[in-house]
């Protein structure tokens, strides 16, 4: 606990001084691996700040802003949540010379890219401009007020073997810089431009961070942080729920109840062993009329008005919750309750529950304002209204919205950044006292894909869609197999869709912690209406199930993540308690090459592993000879899919 009791972590300024300058008291308690800190300024603000540290050697901390004075209080700037040095290898500038700097053994910055519909999300290319060089600083934020749209809220800062993984937790809009000294880096992480007084009483938090010193290489560090993701933030495997992220099957919520009740016959009839019903949007809107598919009708139109559609479901949806939970499914349900249309009835009843929009012929969308407790409590009921009546066992909450332009236009001069932070704050509180209420409820957090994804979401919901890239039913299968690389440094669970082509190929790429088979979605496309349908679903769902165990366990690319269409792709997932993997490998459609060889990691040298080929056929192999002279596989096919597992099986 040195460090944090040693150190006060942030910074910030109170009217024109530094805080640290000005009078203040301080009170420290311990309970446990939990220290707060709270510090009392003379002129009644009251600054908390509650720090963890965790076995694995991370720390994590977050801020609390009180004023407990009888007027407002003086204007609050410069805060940065983390203002850290850390200690680093030594390096010495760099100078201009004729010869480049030693690129590998030099100080880098891994910064993955956010979700932004593209092949290489949260996806890090190695080059030289990862480097960073004593007096350098390189400046990172979100974009648009979602905390992983452009830039991904986490950081590896790596030298020599030696390092620290940074995250920060702000579902809006964070901003950061790292920069490097001689013997030390620096991270310092903020919510984006504030500058605001407290009113009296008014109490705040502002975003968390998390710091995860390590030793070991790029590789390792990313698997240390999957298990701190894995054992202490997320919610899959807790004491009552299931131990691995959703297998579901995906319909409209727009096509009729009896269509609906089709598929979950289907399902029940083949034994097609899906654990989730996800019904998209659609589906509701008092006057909403039925769509077999997303591209029809005027669905869209009734965001934020959470009626279920009489005319496309009659019984209220009440009789699909009854069939597929006799059929031994759960229920996921989509909802976007933050982005309302303008004309809906919650809408025009109360425009007060909205942030105004100074230019309000820009757009038919409004966006709930859930630092406003009125919105706040009509959300959280009418939410728990449809969750109690139709027994629903995840809510599908969307996010297609930019809000940053909206809350800035919503701040006083004096108040900037205020409006976010109710919102963000509103928006965590509401999702603590669902799963409080609810405590088996599954959160899959969607915003357009996986654009906020940050430690605070990430410690309340899985984002079972981490990418809208994949929504084209015959989506480029290539990127479901990037994102299978990039993802899955970072987060042990999040997931993919199958497309609706019916193709090996295709749904072994599209494997991962948590799977969404779209080839129920559609009401104008048949579905297990052929022998090779309801086989090819049932042989590649229980392979899947098979495989699924693996993907929340530490993670080796074998190959860097491209899109090339002339290369292989392969990646091992290992359980090391288990002392058994997988391994994925991927023959591209205009590669070349009909044999590759790989080198494993996490194996022992001195033991021999039985590897099985999922398509049929075994062989053995030594420790010491996968370690020196690899693995060797040969494909004779392109565009084929490889699955092999292994298991130690003496030493």
């Amino acid at each position: 606990m040195n460090f944090l009791k040693n150190n006060r972590r942030f910074s910030f300024s109170i009217g024109t001084d530094i805080a640290w300058e000005k009078a203040y008291r301080t009170e420290i308690t311990q309970e446990g691996n939990v220290l707060t800190t709270v510090y009392l300024f003379e002129n009644g603000l009251k600054v908390t700040n509650v720090a963890r540290k965790y076995e694995c050697g991370a720390y994590e901390w977050c801020n609390y802003f009180e004023n407990t004075a009888k007027d407002s209080s003086e204007i609050l700037t410069d805060l940065w949540d983390c203002d850290c040095s850390f200690p680093l290898e030594s390096e010495q500038p760099r100078k201009p010379g004729a010869y480049l700097p030693d690129f590998k053994t030099s100080t880098r910055v891994y910064a993955p890219s956010g979700s932004n519909y593209f092949p290489q999300e949260f996806f890090v290319q190695e080059s030289p401009w990862l480097n960073i060089f004593p007096g350098e600083v390189k400046a990172y934020s979100s974009h648009c007020g979602r905390s992983s749209q452009g830039n991904a809220p986490f950081f590896n800062v790596h030298k020599n073997g030696k390092g620290y993984l940074f995250a920060i937790g702000w579902t809006g809009q964070w901003y950061c810089e790292i920069g490097r000294t001689k013997d030390s880096v620096t991270f310092r992480s903020k919510i984006a431009d504030t500058r605001f007084r407290l009113l009296p009483g008014e109490k705040i938090r502002t975003s968390s961070v998390v710091v995860l010193p390590y030793t070991g290489d790029v590789t390792d560090s990313q698997n240390q942080w999957r298990r701190l993701v894995k054992n202490h933030f997320s919610l899959i495997g807790r004491e009552g729920r299931k131990k691995y992220a959703p297998l579901c099957a995906s319909v409209w919520g727009g096509m009729s109840s009896q269509a609906v009740c089709d598929r979950i016959d289907a399902i029940k009839k083949f034994h097609l062993p899906f654990e989730y019903l996800w019904m998209d949007a659609g589906w509701y809107g008092q006057s909403a009329k039925p769509s077999s598919n997303e591209f029809e009708s005027d669905w869209s139109l009734h965001t934020g008005d959470w009626v279920v559609s009489p005319h496309i479901h009659p019984r209220g949806l009440k009789d699909v919750s009854e069939a597929l939970h006799k059929a031994g499914l759960k229920f996921l349900l989509w909802f976007e309750p933050e982005r309302v249309i303008r004309s809906t009835p919650v809408a025009t009843a109360h425009p007060d529950w909205f942030l105004p929009n100074p230019k309000p012929g820009e757009s038919d969308h409004t966006l709930l304002n859930l630092g406003n407790q009125e919105a706040w409590t009509c959300c959280f009921e009418t939410l728990s209204s449809v969750i109690d009546e139709l027994k629903i066992d995840c809510l599908r909450w969307d996010f297609n919205f930019e809000p940053l332009d909206l809350w800035r236009k919503n701040d006083s001069p004096d108040r900037q950044g205020i409006t976010e932070i109710k919102h963000i704050t509103g928006l965590y509180r509401l999702w603590d006292t669902l799963l409080k209420k609810y405590p088996r409820l599954l959160i899959d957090n969607c915003a357009s894909g996986g654009r906020r994804i940050d430690i605070e979401t990430l410690r309340r919901s899985v984002p079972l869609w981490r990418s809208d890239i994949q929504c084209p039913a015959n989506y480029e299968v290539t990127h479901a197999q990037c994102h299978h690389f990039s993802f899955n440094q970072w987060l042990p669970y999040s997931g993919t869709g199958t497309g609706r082509l019916y193709e090996e190929y295709r749904i072994r790429s599209a494997y991962d912690s948590a799977l969404n088979a779209n080839y129920f979605f559609s009401e104008n496309e048949p579905f297990c209406d052929t022998p090779d349908k309801i086989a090819f679903l049932k042989k590649y769902i229980e392979e899947y199930l098979k495989v699924r165990p693996y993907f929340s366990e530490d993670c080796y690319p074998l190959t860097q993540s491209s899109e090339n269409s002339d290369i292989w792709a392969a990646i091992q997932f290992h359980r090391p308690a288990q002392k058994d993997g997988i391994l994925q490998i991927f023959r591209r459609e205009n590669s070349p090459y009909e044999r590759a060889t790989f080198f494993l990691r996490g194996l022992n040298k001195a033991s021999r592993y039985l590897f099985t080929d999922a398509d049929g056929g075994e062989f053995k192999l030594s420790g010491k000879q996968l370690s020196t002279r690899g693995l060797t596989l040969e494909i004779p096919e392109k565009r084929k899919a490889k699955i092999y597992f292994y298991k130690e099986i003496d030493s």
